[in-house]
């Protein structure tokens, strides 16, 4: 596609003839040079004209054969060829894996079905709405319904990156109204420590570590033992785990670390000398049979969690244990601010809307305990 350059150019004297002139130099692009080619012309003679008056001839010139360029229309393509061709390779593959995975069985079950067949330029709002309605009325929860118009905001954000619309058609979508959300008790402090002591080793420790720190267990599993700063005891989540392979947190998370008490920088110590070869590089939770590899998720709750809960009644998961964390230190009086800082959220209301759980008598805030004793360690 042609495109306006939006250039000055510059003007320069020929004094090498007999009669001296202003020559005008400036780029004439087109589709076969997109990176233009170079037009001279002969501005005004400078017996006649000054340099300042041949600079405004010149930009009269430029914007003269600007507007006489034609702007070829791109080819027309589907909105599945461009999910194929553009926009996984080049915007969803660089997601980290559980937001690639997620945007990926959003585009295959809702939008490519809908959407796909139709011209990219022709997709209208009208046609998204249609979409989110028909999505709710089957039974779809207002949170999937958020995601479909996040991953189609999404797409058509980067096809107007590449020029091939002008306008997004998710935007000033009526979203149905939120789904009456039943509140979930969550275990006691006296359950949970039955859980606890119901682990084995590694289990045992992983699940005190995503509970005292309020962590996601993809950046539990991932932390090495390197990001520990025993001397300031302070923890950084800069690299999580998704099914055993590494990559980077979220910029927000990596940028402010957890901190620690002395008691559980103790237990993290005790753990780290029952690998006495251990090297800052290696990861504080490695596969139990694969040493050299990351634990999976997968692995820890099949083996881990699940067995552990079961013979003390409750069933979790470690998603959940975040939640648990989260509510405590609500009922502790601690501010959701600082509630937000620890788990990690870039936005306080996901801190407040989603991780403060029902417990009973919460209205009766519980005294706040001592730095590292609301669980045994």
């Amino acid at each position: 596609m042609s495109r306006r350059c939006h250039q000055e150019g510059h003007v320069r004297l020929r004094d090498d003839v007999k009669r001296p002139y202003w020559q005008g130099l400036y780029r004439v692009r087109s589709e076969d040079q997109p990176g233009g080619k170079w037009k001279s012309e002969n501005i005004g003679y400078k017996d006649e004209i000054t340099k300042r008056q041949a600079k405004r001839r010149l930009q009269a010139i430029i914007s003269r054969v600007e507007s006489e360029i034609v702007r070829l229309p791109r080819s027309v393509m589907t909105v599945n060829a461009y999910v194929e061709d553009h926009y996984k390779p080049e915007f969803v593959s660089k997601r980290k894996p559980s937001t690639r995975l997620a945007y990926l069985q959003i585009l295959n079950a809702h939008i490519v079905p809908t959407l796909g067949a139709m011209e990219l330029n022709q997709v209208a709002r009208r046609d998204v709405q249609l979409l989110i309605n028909r999505l709710h009325s089957e039974g779809r929860a207002r949170h999937t319904c958020d995601n479909v118009r996040t991953v189609i905001r999404s797409l058509f954000r980067q096809a107007i990156r590449d020029e091939y619309v002008t306008a997004n058609p998710a935007t000033l979508i009526q979203m149905p109204e939120a789904d009456a959300r039943i509140p979930v008790e969550v275990p006691s402090q006296e359950k949970m420590q039955e859980l606890l002591d119901a682990l084995k080793e590694p289990y045992g420790t992983l699940a005190w570590f995503v509970l005292v720190t309020g962590c996601r267990i993809g950046e539990a599993l991932g932390l090495k033992w390197g990001a520990i700063n025993v001397e300031d005891k302070l923890v950084w989540f800069l690299t999580a785990s998704y099914h055993g392979h590494m990559h980077l947190t979220k910029g927000h998370r990596s940028n402010r670390p957890v901190y620690l008490g002395e008691a559980e920088i103790q237990r993290l110590r005790e753990f780290k000398s029952l690998s006495p070869n251990t090297t800052e590089d290696d990861l504080v939770f490695p596969h139990p049979e694969h040493p050299s590899k990351a634990m999976t998720e997968w692995h820890a709750l099949r083996v881990g969690l699940k067995p552990a809960g079961r013979k003390v009644g409750i069933k979790l998961t470690w998603h959940q244990l975040r939640h648990w964390t989260g509510t405590m230190l609500y009922r502790a009086g601690v501010p959701v601010k600082v509630i937000q800082a620890r788990l990690g959220h870039s936005k306080w209301q996901t801190t407040a809307d989603w991780y403060v759980e029902f417990s009973r008598g919460g209205s009766k805030r519980l005294k706040r305990r001592p730095e590292g004793q609301s669980l045994r360690q």
